[in-house]
């Protein structure tokens, strides 16, 4: 989906992928706060956290001469598109090197892949419904990922399986949309469906 609209919090703007993303983190939070143990709310609320913070000052990656010259960017400007693989995989690394402590049991798995899902799901819902784009486009991301979410969360239990047929329905959606497979939502997607396979893979060794 290309991002049409922008919205105004006092001073600062902000692209309605972004308003999209930080509303997907919160409602997804609460969802894990209810249904799960309350320690995996705060397992994805220190996953996002980490995400936002590398998204954000990946700008020295990305842009090290900017920040140089103009040290504020730092607070105005993040890393983009490179920026968001980054924080993608920086929390995929944290979840994963502290996997002994977080101990992925059935409902560890569960809620992984739930708060996954979801993310992507609420995050791609939002950018439907906040921007304006083709409305067939619109209308089948919404049809076929809202039918993927409720049949996943409500009958698969491999974590990995779930990610892997949700990353599919994900491309074919994207076929219909103006980047087609060459977008961001589709490598990030590719990303968690290799984290959800190494999660699984640490609950099997772990048994």
């Amino acid at each position: 989906m290309i991002n049409t609209e922008w919205f105004s919090i006092r001073t600062l703007t902000l692209p309605a992928t972004a308003v999209a993303l930080l509303v997907a983190f919160f409602i997804v939070w609460l969802v894990l706060r209810v249904q799960f143990p309350k320690n995996w709310a705060g397992v994805y609320g220190d996953a996002v956290f980490t995400f936002i913070v590398v998204w954000k000052f990946s700008i020295i990656v990305t842009d090290f001469k900017a920040v140089i010259a103009q040290p504020f960017a730092l607070l105005y400007f993040n890393g983009g598109t490179i920026g968001v693989f980054l924080g993608v995989l920086a929390a995929s690394l944290q979840l994963l090197l502290k996997r002994q402590k977080i101990q992925f049991d059935a409902t560890g798995i569960a809620a992984c892949g739930w708060a996954i899902i979801l993310t992507q799901s609420i995050y791609q819902w939002l950018v439907v419904l906040l921007n304006d784009n083709q409305t067939n486009s619109e209308m089948i991301t919404l049809l076929v990922l809202s039918t993927l979410t409720v049949l996943i969360l409500w009958k698969i239990t491999a974590i990995n399986r779930a990610l892997f047929l949700y990353t599919i329905g994900l491309m074919i959606v994207a076929l219909f949309q103006p980047h087609g497979l060459w977008q961001l939502a589709v490598g990030v997607s590719v990303i968690l469906l290799i984290l959800g396979i190494a999660i699984q893979h640490f609950a099997g060794v772990s048994k």
